[in-house]
């Protein structure tokens, strides 16, 4: 099968034999108890989650919640680690808290490996990704990097106040995850959207959250039409090319290595929300 053929076909294209998913009912409205009905999407969770979190230590450790299809929060570390460290009873495929949970069938691999993948698949997953984290490919990245960020401090002559996280930190990263993908730097923008549709629009309803969804995929799989096109050294170029277990990944583990890349190397910028 060439790389061609693996890209044919969308891999979001359902299949006869695929299971699917379940969506639950939407939940909103304000906390009544955050130990038996919490929400990471509430203004209080958002603006300050820390003292919530140390009152759910002291009065009930593992909260739960009817929202989102049920769901446990654990807020002890020894709680946290015994269920990271529990392979056998917790999976990683539902990485997101939201109204759609992931098939069962999903694991191993997930939608966006590796941190959506159970062992031992999440080990190999992870591993294919150090050499594109290695310290001398990282510092291959400074000199484009360390001349951005010059060109947003130049851009604040002139100015008696400044926002240093709005207008210089929250920038930086959009602009290194799309020079590591060989993504073009001005749809840095674009990608804010995508983060705040993966992590905030989990309680849209079903159509709308899945056209914003198809919205970063469709743009993911048009660079890799480019990138089959015009081969770059690049990080999408690298998971086009890789190889797993003597087979060339899956179109889906590709874009969905793409997705957890980008989001997950600009939301902790951005203050999960963007805000």
């Amino acid at each position: 099968m060439t790389v061609d053929d693996r890209f044919s076909r969308d891999f979001r294209e359902p299949r006869d034999d695929e299971p699917l998913g379940t969506r639950n009912e939407i939940i909103t409205g304000p906390v009544a108890d955050w130990a038996t009905d919490f929400s990471h999407l509430e203004p209080e969770w958002s603006a300050d989650p820390y003292p919530i979190q140390d009152d759910l230590r002291q009065r009930c450790p593992v909260a739960h919640t009817g929202r989102f299809g049920g769901g446990w929060l654990p807020t002890r570390y020894e709680d946290v680690a015994a269920v990271a460290y529990d392979t056998e009873h917790f999976s990683s495929r539902a990485i997101i808290m939201s109204n759609f949970r992931p098939p069962r069938e999903l694991a191993p691999i997930g939608g966006s490996p590796p941190i959506s993948s159970d062992p031992p698949f999440h080990h190999d997953a992870r591993k294919l990704l150090l050499p594109a984290f290695t310290k001398t490919a990282v510092g291959r990245q400074e000199p484009a990097t360390r001349a951005f960020c010059h060109s947003l401090i130049d851009a604040f002559a002139g100015q008696d106040v400044v926002d240093a996280a709005r207008d210089y930190a929250q920038h930086i990263p959009m602009r290194v995850i799309a020079d590591m993908l060989g993504f073009p730097p001005e749809d840095g923008p674009q990608f804010r959207q995508f983060v705040e549709n993966t992590l905030e629009g989990v309680n849209l309803p079903p159509e709308e959250r899945i056209a914003r969804m198809s919205a970063l995929f469709d743009y993911l799989l048009a660079q890799v039409h480019d990138h089959l096109d015009r081969p770059r050294e690049d990080l999408t170029t690298y998971l086009i090319d890789a190889e797993l277990y003597g087979h060339r990944l899956e179109p889906s583990h590709v874009v969905g290595t793409m997705a957890l890349l980008l989001i997950a190397g600009i939301a902790p910028a951005w203050g999960w929300s963007g805000r």
